[in-house]
């Protein structure tokens, strides 16, 4: 759908926060300000409409007449792609949905879309919904690609089983989603090259320090980790994600607010709208 109106191409790369939460959605008013939804933000750059993960934050999200949507997933735990069946563009006659992942665990993307997406765990399969979705399998190894005017970097990071970094340049503003991602010395060195003098680098702090002696090797991370790696990278902002399950909004603010004194630090809040 390339016959894009005047008013659906933006000017500057935007990011909008569908879905925050790690590992599982939570529920209620504990958690209304930082969010509950699993994984989701959506990059608007140009006429291109990006989705990084497919969490259950995406099943709110209404694409635009006109718009061109691409899904960007990091790898398919569950929390990741957990709200694809729901994804309304899936129902749209004619539209085109561009997918974008590595293989693994053996498995092609599309047959573990399909074995998620597949009764008796869903009604249908990837290929019953009305929209055409094309899948595009990346290497682990490092690799370049467009979408649109959107250049998109995809690189290996550090997590049980795999999870790709991706890094997007529309002009000269670029974000770096890193999610699902664990400290080494091995895996920061690669990740303060692959985000150096970013814009927006969005990390995965889903553990406190404490927290993390208990749960190292989960494949997470911590703000204070993130904060290391920010300034190495000379990132102008970083934005701190994918928050723990059991993480209330009363211990998010508090968290905000001591890390957020270390200047352009904040943990991502359910629908903030960031000019990248």
């Amino acid at each position: 759908m390339d016959n894009a109106s005047n008013a659906n191409i933006v000017a500057d790369m935007r990011l909008k926060v569908l879905g925050t939460r790690g590992s599982m959605p939570g529920e209620g008013g504990k958690v209304a300000l930082y969010g509950g939804a699993t994984s989701c933000y959506l990059v608007r750059a140009g006429n291109e409409e990006i989705y990084l993960d497919a969490g259950s934050g995406i099943a709110g999200a209404i694409p635009q007449v006109g718009t061109n949507v691409t899904l960007l997933l990091t790898h398919m735990h569950i929390d990741h792609i957990v709200g694809l069946p729901f994804f309304s563009a899936l129902g749209q006659k004619e539209r085109l949905i561009d997918i974008y992942a590595v293989p693994r665990a053996g498995l092609t993307v599309k047959a573990a879309i399909d074995r998620y997406i597949s009764p008796p765990f869903w009604p249908c399969l990837l290929d019953d919904y009305s929209a055409k979705c094309v899948i595009h399998e990346l290497p682990p190894t490092r690799t370049e690609f467009n979408v649109g005017a959107v250049k998109v970097v995809a690189q290996e990071g550090a997590h049980p089983g795999g999870a790709t970094l991706f890094r997007l340049t529309y002009g000269n503003k670029s974000l770096v989603y890193a999610t699902d991602f664990e400290h080494s010395p091995e895996s920061v060195a690669a990740l303060v090259d692959f985000a150096a003098n970013c814009d927006l680098l969005l990390y995965d702090a889903q553990y406190t320090d404490e927290e993390y002696l208990r749960y190292k090797g989960y494949g997470h991370s911590t703000p204070q980790e993130g904060i290391k790696i920010a300034r190495a990278a000379s990132a102008k902002k970083l934005v701190l994600v994918h928050h723990a399950p059991w993480r209330n909004d009363d211990e998010l603010k508090d968290m905000d607010k001591t890390f957020g004194a270390m200047g352009n630090v904040s943990f991502a809040k359910i629908a903030d709208n960031i000019v990248v």
